[in-house]
């Protein structure tokens, strides 16, 4: 299950990793306490909690581009 936290664009306050509802509304909390003439804005961060999927992604485009350079390579051969 992902989990979100948010990050105040105006200080360095971060919400601990949570359900993105729970993220949201301790953002928007902080902002009402603590920039209270502002309206909330910041970043958000995704935890996919998939357990290192991240470079998945990579080594599939990393594949694709090797298999290209060797298509390409054999197509010049002719």
């Amino acid at each position: 299950m992902a989990t979100f936290r948010n990050a105040c664009g105006e200080c360095r306050y971060v919400t601990p990793w949570l359900k993105e509802s729970e993220a949201e509304r301790q953002i928007v909390d902080h902002y009402a306490r603590r920039h209270p003439h502002l309206v909330p804005g910041g970043a958000q961060q995704i935890n996919g909690g998939g357990g290192g999927g991240g470079c998945v992604g990579c080594g599939a485009i990393a594949f694709g581009l090797i298999v290209l350079v060797i298509i390409i390579g054999l197509a010049g051969q002719k």
